[in-house]
């Protein structure tokens, strides 16, 4: 399928959908729960589908807004977590808890994303595991998961991180996480930690060590999850490239890495500012520039954040842009090409990416969705300022994190046509 964008401004009202990040955790603390929790607002998208289904094959029972959680147990021995890591990385140390066979497979790029931690951990504390192919998924894994001390390197994805965290607590004997700096997606971890506080579970996290006691129980709870900040990102820069853009749903004290996108739009020049009354923020037209940018934490928000430096005076400099080959496309490598058919130079370094700023984008062109949902909104978001109609090719994509994006965009006055 294809979808085609008309160049026009966008300007409204948006209700942000909930974080996704904040879904994963929530329903995966609730499903260790011995109990019913309500986690209302869940995302509906195909990763909290698989989630939901790789934790029902644990042993979980979904009912609206209820979850009703236990010991992880075998329901079902085989977990597809379709394209989504976070199902995949989560629900790993989960599944050893059940000390049987279990076999975990993925679509789209999963099978390739890296699994080197845990490989790493299986072998160091002998626990079995088998690749079934030459990529990493299918691969079938067997507890038992040990208590122990577990050494980790905190520049690779914070999510190993987040499934050990998950586990660790209802093994008997206590366990310590060391983090080998630096440490990147610090917030994540900061997430789950915040996360399993709400279910009775307690964690220290100090000088890179994470100290967890054993033998801990899981307990129900009630909570509504908050609105997303890397979803929001998108709307954000549409208000500062566009036309006035209101945002609802956002906390403005979260502790979202990804809230960083007000402060980076603020030190580009961008005019975003958070009405307590009406609790919502108002972004506006704003002519920002160049900067230097450090996507170590904030990985996710490089996508925008190139489109945003595509149409700001000057050149910005992305940093640490190597955590992007890694997502559900080689985003650095498809940014690279989506930037260069909208017209904008860029210059590749070592581990940096200089965005040369324009006050137009390149019209009349069909882009690749590469597959990867951040891709199609940032080429949809930068379609508002080309000159001539932009189309992008597979752009269902989305369906993974946002799959009411484009009918907001409509909403919003856009104009698209699917082909």
């Amino acid at each position: 399928m294809m979808i085609t964008i008309q160049p026009k401004y966008l300007s409204g009202d948006v209700n942000i959908n909930p974080s996704k990040s904040y879904s994963h955790r929530y329903i995966i603390a609730a499903s260790l729960a011995k109990g019913k929790s309500h986690i209302r607002n869940v995302l509906d998208s195909d990763d909290l589908i698989a989630t939901k289904e790789g934790l029902s094959a644990l042993g979980a029972t979904f009912d609206g807004s209820s979850v009703t959680g236990s010991y992880p147990k075998v329901v079902r021995n085989h977990i597809l977590c379709k394209e989504s890591g976070s199902t995949l990385r989560f629900l790993i140390p989960l599944a050893l808890l059940t000390e049987k066979e279990m076999t975990f497979n993925g679509e789209g790029r999963l099978p390739k994303r890296p699994l080197d931690i845990y490989e790493e951990i299986f072998r160091e504390k002998n626990i079995f595991y088998q690749k079934l192919t030459s990529d990493n998924l299918p691969m079938v894994i067997k507890g038992p998961l040990h208590s122990g001390n577990y050494k980790i390197k905190g520049n690779i994805s914070s999510q190993f991180v987040s499934g050990l965290l998950f586990a660790l607590p209802l093994i008997k004997g206590d366990s310590k996480i060391t983090l080998i700096p630096p440490i990147e997606s610090n917030d994540y971890i900061l997430m789950t930690i915040e996360v399993l506080s709400k279910f009775g579970v307690k964690v220290t996290y100090e000088n890179h060590e994470i100290s967890i006691c054993g033998h801990q129980s899981y307990h129900p709870t009630d909570v509504t999850i908050e609105g997303d900040y890397s979803q929001a990102a998108f709307w954000m820069v549409a208000g500062i490239i566009g036309n006035p853009i209101k945002i609802f749903g956002l906390n403005q004290k979260s502790i979202q890495g990804d809230r960083k996108i007000v402060d980076v739009i603020l030190k580009m020049g961008g005019s975003i500012k958070y009405h307590e009354t009406n609790e919502a923020y108002q972004v506006e037209p704003s002519k920002t520039k160049g900067m230097h940018i450090d996507l170590s934490q904030i990985p996710d928000l490089g996508p925008i954040l190139m489109i945003l430096a595509a149409l700001s005076e000057g050149v910005t400099t992305f940093t640490h842009v190597e955590r992007l080959k890694i997502k559900e496309s080689n985003r650095l490598e498809a940014m690279i090409h989506v930037l260069d058919k909208f017209g904008v130079k860029t210059i590749l370094n070592e581990d940096s990416l200089e965005v040369f700023g324009q006050t137009s984008l390149k019209g009349n062109q069909v882009f690749s969705s590469y597959q990867d949902h951040r891709i199609v909104m940032a080429i949809a978001i930068g379609a508002i300022r080309a000159k001539g109609s932009i189309s992008i090719v597979d752009f269902d994509s989305i369906n993974k994190s946002y799959p009411n994006f484009f009918e907001i965009y409509e909403k919003l006055g856009g104009n698209v046509h699917v082909n």
